[in-house]
């Protein structure tokens, strides 16, 4: 048998008028109301840190794409700036010069 421990509340007048409208004794209303309250809590818990793994897989995911895309564009841009001094070094103006132009 579970040792029970008395708690003492006061309740606003509706709330206590709602637990008598229920015909069920306060006690049981008042034990079922708490248990509900706990596992929900409990429930609330255990789903929290799921949603937070969920969050940083997402984020985990992000980053590496932006990684992959951020090697891609470094990659394009190495070839575009080694086209570009191939093809024309004795084209090129001194950066005065194409001012006047």
């Amino acid at each position: 048998m579970q040792e029970l421990k008395q708690l003492n509340v006061k309740l606003h007048r509706e709330l206590y008028d709602l637990i008598l409208k229920t015909g069920r004794s306060r006690k049981d209303v008042i034990v079922d109301a708490l248990n509900m309250y706990f596992d929900v809590n409990m429930y609330n818990q255990q789903q929290e840190p799921q949603q937070e793994n969920d969050i940083s897989h997402a984020l985990i995911q992000q980053l590496q794409e932006k990684d992959k895309q951020i090697s891609e564009l470094h990659i394009i841009l190495q070839n575009a700036m080694s086209q570009n001094l191939i093809t024309s070094p004795e084209n090129k103006l001194p950066w005065w010069k194409s001012w006047t132009r």
